[in-house]
Formats: C-alpha cells, sequence, structure tokens
C-alpha cells in the first residue's frame, strides 16, 4: 500500500475535493444516483421468470426452515446465508419468486456504493465509472436477480478490500471491524469464499515484490530493503494487535452464529443447537466444534475434489459467458492495468492488488470449479471492475480533454467508442436480464432454467389448491430401473429436511410452488390408481421424451384417464437431454378451474 505520507496527502486532497461544508461531494451524489437506477433495474418484473431448478431447491429449504427453525449446513445447499436470511423475510412478507430474489437483488444493487471506499485510491471519474460497472454489467445484473449465493460472495468480497483498504488509509479501527464482520459475512454465502484469501495473499505477495522491485536501487541492498519492510509491518500489526484480535473474534461469532445448527432434535441428529446452547453454556463448545470443524468436513467431503475435467475444457466452457456479457469490462480492465502500471510515477497499490487478484481468479477457476457454470464468471469479474473503471474514466477524460483543446478528431474517436460500448452493454442488459431471460440463446442461461412461460399456469394452479379440499397435487411416475428422474415418493416425510428423500430432485421447480401454495400433494406409482372420479385436481408427471431410448412413467400412461382435465406441457429445463428428462406434462381439472 501507498506510504503513510502519501496516504495522508491523498486523503487530505481528497477530503478537500470532495467535502463542502459538510455536504456530500459531486461525486458522492453521481454514485448514490448510480445505485438507485441499479436498485430499479433489479427490481423491475423480479418475480416474472419462472424459478431455477437451483432457485427452487435452495428456496425450498428456506421455506422449511420458516415452518419448523430446523437447520443443518448442507454443503449442497451451499452456505447458510440465503436459507436463513430468507426463512424469516418469508415469515414476514410471504413466500414468492420476489421475496426469494428481494435480498440478493437489494445487496446487488446496493454494490456500486462500494466504489466510494475507493475514492481516496481513485480518481473521481474512476470513482463513477466503477459504479457504472456494477450497476451495469450484464452478469452482475442478471445474478443480481438470480437466488444464487455468487454475487453475494464476490460483492461481499469487494466491499471487505474496500473497508480494509479505507482501514490502512484512515488508521480507523471502525473500518477494520466494518471489514471482518463484511468478510465473515462472505463466508457464509459459499464455500468459493475461501478462494478469496488465497488470491489476496498471492495478490499481496506480488505487491510486494514489486514494492521491493522499485525500491533496490541505491547502497542499501534488497536485503536492507526487505528487512525495512518486514520490520514496519511488524511494528504495524503490533500497534494493532489489540484490534486484530477482537476481529478475529468477531470473524468467528459471525461464522459460528450461521454455520450453528439450530432445532436439531427435528434432524434426527444428537448435534446440539444454537437456540440449546443458550440455554446450556455448557453446549456452546459443541456448537462452535460443529459450526467450524463440522462443516469444514462436510465441506471437504462435497467440493474437496474441484474440477475433475480438464483445465481447457473448463475454460472454454465459461469463455462464452465472457464473450457476450463481459468482454467490455475485460478489455477496459487491460488498458486500464496497463496504464496504471506504466505511466505516471508509480503503479496505484488498490489498482495493481485488483489486477493481481482479476488475474489470479482467471488462471484459478478452471481449476476449482466443480462445474463451469455461468455464474462462475462473476468471481473473475469482481475483482476486475477495479481496473475496468480506470479504463473507462481514461477514455472518458481524454473525450472530455480533447474537446477543451478543440481535438475534433480525438473527441469523436472518444465518443463513439463510449457510445458503442453504452450500445453494447445495454442491449446484452436488457435482451439477457428482461427479454430473453430464459432462452437458450442466452450464454447467461444454465440448463437448470426451465425455458417455458409457466407462470399463467402455475397462477391456476395456485387458484385451484386454494379452493380446493383434500389432496390437490398428485405425482405420477416410478420406476426402479430407470435412471433418471422418479416423482413418485415411498416416504414423503423425507422431503422435510434436505438432502431429501427419492421423489423430490424431480419436482422441482413445482416442489418449490406447492410448498409456497401450501398444496396437499401425493403420489403413485400405478397408472390405474387415477381410473377414478375422485383424482386431485391437479396431475403431474413427466412427459414423453425422444432422447432418452429407456422406457420410463410417463404422461402417456395416464393420458386415457385424464378425461375432463386440461393437458399442459411444460419444461423443467431448457430442453430434453438424453434420459434427463425435462417434459413435464401438468394437467389441471377444467371444473376446478371453472369454479
Amino acid at each position: 500500500m501507498a506510504s503513510k505520507t502519501e496516504t495522508s496527502s491523498s486523503r487530505s486532497t481528497a477530503d478537500a475535493r470532495e467535502t463542502l461544508t459538510g455536504y456530500a461531494s459531486r461525486t458522492q451524489l453521481v454514485v448514490l444516483g448510480v445505485t438507485l437506477v441499479a436498485l430499479v433495474a433489479r427490481f423491475v418484473q423480479l418475480g416474472h421468470r419462472v424459478a431455477h431448478q437451483d432457485e427452487a431447491r435452495v428456496a425450498y429449504w428456506a421455506y422449511r426452515f420458516m415452518e419448523n427453525g430446523a437447520y443443518e449446513y448442507r454443503p449442497i445447499v451451499h452456505g447458510p446465508f440465503l436459507t436463513i436470511v430468507d426463512g424469516h423475510l418469508f415469515s414476514v412478507f410471504g413466500a414468492s419468486d420476489f421475496t426469494m430474489r428481494f435480498i440478493v437483488a437489494l445487496i446487488g444493487g446496493l454494490f456500486p456504493l462500494a466504489a466510494l471506499l475507493f475514492r481516496q485510491r481513485l480518481r473521481d471519474s474512476e470513482v463513477v465509472a466503477m459504479a457504472l460497472l456494477l450497476a451495469f454489467n450484464p452478469v452482475l445484473l442478471y445474478y443480481s436477480r438470480f437466488y444464487r449465493n455468487d454475487v453475494l460472495l464476490a460483492g461481499l468480497m469487494l466491499v471487505a478490500f474496500g473497508f480494509f483498504v479505507r482501514a490502512y488509509d484512515d488508521r480507523r479501527p471502525l473500518f477494520l471491524y466494518a471489514g471482518t464482520a463484511t468478510f465473515a459475512l462472505a463466508f457464509t454465502t459459499k464455500e468459493n469464499a475461501l478462494v478469496y484469501p488465497v488470491c489476496w495473499a498471492g495478490a499481496a505477495v506480488l505487491l510486494w515484490d514489486h514494492r521491493l522491485f522499485v525500491e533496490r536501487a541505491g547502497e542499501r541492498g534488497l536485503l536492507t530493503v526487505a528487512t525495512e519492510r518486514v520490520k514496519t509491518t511488524a511494528v504495524g500489526v503490533w500497534e494493532w494487535a489489540e484490534h486484530l484480535s477482537a476481529s478475529v473474534f468477531l470473524f468467528f461469532a459471525i461464522v459460528i452464529f450461521f454455520y450453528a445448527p439450530r432445532n436439531t432434535d427435528r434432524l434426527n441428529t444428537d448435534t446440539p443447537g444454537l437456540y440449546e446452547a443458550l440455554g446450556d453454556p455448557t453446549l456452546l463448545p459443541a456448537v462452535a466444534h460443529e459450526a467450524t470443524f463440522g462443516s469444514w468436513d462436510k465441506f471437504v467431503g462435497q467440493w474437496g475434489g474441484g474440477n475433475e475435467e480438464s483445465y481447457l475444457s473448463t475454460a472454454k466452457a465459461l469463455w462464452p459467458v465472457v464473450q457476450e456479457a463481459a468482454i467490455v469490462l475485460f478489455a477496459f480492465a487491460v488498458l486500464g492495468f496497463v496504464v496504471d502500471r506504466y505511466t505516471g510515477e508509480r503503479p496505484r497499490d488498490a489498482v495493481a492488488f485488483a489486477g493481481y487478484w482479476g488475474i489470479a481468479s482467471i488462471a484459478g477457476y478452471p481449476v476449482i470449479v466443480d462445474n463451469p457454470f455461468p455464474w462462475e464468471v462473476i468471481h473473475i469479474i469482481v475483482p476486475l471492475v477495479v481496473p475496468a473503471a480506470v479504463g473507462l474514466a481514461l477514455v472518458a477524460r481524454l473525450g472530455l480533454e480533447s474537446v477543451s483543446e478543440g481535438d475534433a478528431i480525438s473527441a469523436t474517436a472518444a465518443a463513439l467508442v463510449l457510445l458503442v460500448v453504452v450500445g453494447q452493454v445495454g442491449a446484452t442488459a436488457v435482451g439477457t436480464s428482461y427479454l430473453d431471460p430464459q432462452s437458450e440463446e442466452n450464454e447467461l442461461v444454465q440448463y437448470a432454467q426451465s425455458s417455458s412461460e409457466m407462470k399463467p399456469l402455475l397462477g391456476e394452479v395456485r387458484e385451484v389448491v386454494q379452493s380446493n379440499e383434500g389432496i390437490d397435487v398428485m405425482y405420477y411416475g416410478d420406476d426402479p430401473d430407470f435412471d433418471g428422474d422418479n416423482l413418485y415418493a415411498s416416504d414423503s416425510s423425507s422431503h422435510a429436511a434436505p438432502p431429501a428423500g427419492n421423489g423430490w430432485f424431480a419436482r422441482l421447480p413445482f416442489a418449490w410452488y406447492m410448498e409456497t401454495y401450501g398444496a396437499e400433494t401425493d403420489s403413485v406409482k400405478q397408472a390405474e390408481l387415477l381410473k377414478g372420479d375422485d383424482k386431485p385436481p391437479v396431475v403431474i408427471a413427466l412427459g414423453d421424451s425422444g432422447s432418452c431410448s429407456k422406457d420410463y412413467d410417463n404422461a402417456e400412461d395416464i393420458d386415457e384417464y385424464m378425461d375432463g382435465y386440461e393437458r399442459h406441457e411444460v419444461q423443467r429445463y431448457l430442453h430434453d437431454s438424453g434420459c434427463v428428462i425435462s417434459s413435464a406434462v401438468v394437467y389441471v381439472d377444467t371444473d376446478a378451474t371453472e369454479g
């Protein structure tokens, strides 16, 4: 980081430039305006898209948590943050696709404010550019409207980094605690939070090495300079030892609070829960052990293998997402990193650090990701926002300077670049997030997203459920020899906690909607049981797919028994793929809908 003298000078200059008799500066007001627009962009039609299977899966468990208060960390559902927060959110505002995505959209929309944490390290124009990139990059926008942890993790880590920078610059412990709390919250979202401190450590080493390289000249020699650096760092750490110790305690307190099991008597486990430990402090060590070491063991067991495919195939799978929705940001990041590094007196530490962090993510994620899904690109994009802001602001400044100097050619060129950038990013953002959020042609859409516009059908089913008495929905289909999905559940009580038993996963995303509708569900595996007139008003079966060469229970088995029912064929995924059957048939009793 910068020297203390340099930091004090830049801080006083920034303060003089950015404050006026206590009122917010123009830069702060612009960033606030960008943030408000970002929030609107995330909340418009937030509940319009039908739930992705991952969204439905995690939201289902959040709803169950709301109902029974039972929680135990399951790596397949990722960190506890969304489950616990949404469980409480559902209890206050009800459960729907809108409220499911609300917290991600809210936090994602507020992330442009993170740019203000770097205003002592960046120009005013670069701070605004950073806010714009965080607000409107198509990948960040799409997944801020998606019930997943990735935007939360990446954004919280960027905010934590910003707070740590401010703690160093201002020498204020408050920023250290704010950064630690944000850092800890990031660890409650998703397991690849572990990658971030590794990237930061690597970036810090490169930054330190560069500082030694710059200062090695003269008779003092490399060893002397390195020794002085180590002593200075050690003295700084010792001066902050009390606050650093308190920060470690704060980190583990937050992690343990979220990862601690809750109401474990309802989960058929002997592990004590958080609430029991609060009533009996002697149980706290066991709860803390389960929340830390126990969670670690589960994580390694689920995700410890990393990517089992080739590096190049994974990188190739991620590239189309970058090409469609982040290529502009990548180009500006390269420009900003290079210009900052090779012009001026010296590279700025915050820009160089973020650049190293981004480069490490580009190189590392094809190694560590279990599956190369589109949302993994988020973790590459977010650190590159800082050097990209430098590049974007540079082009804008050159254009303005050319206008003031009467250089029409340069001003026109800069204006054309910015116009093309705004047009490309804007068109991509609108297309991916609003016009085609479920299309196969959209590179941001992962396969487990339904390609069907089934919201009208689901609304019809909801009305039927609310007016019906008894069993509302019947699932049909079971075949022990079929290696695809079965809807029949021999023990539906196993669906109360993850991992759910047989017959649950194939019901996604319907399981989420039926749960929120309060539907009474049942299942059968003999088609003849649906012959009578006393069938429930809604029946769901897998469709008949030509992509699968195996015989399996499907809607053709029961079509002859469904007189008086309207037949709707929808897709649970984007499309059928081999014996992963996307097609599903929903039968709705016409008498029930007319009533």
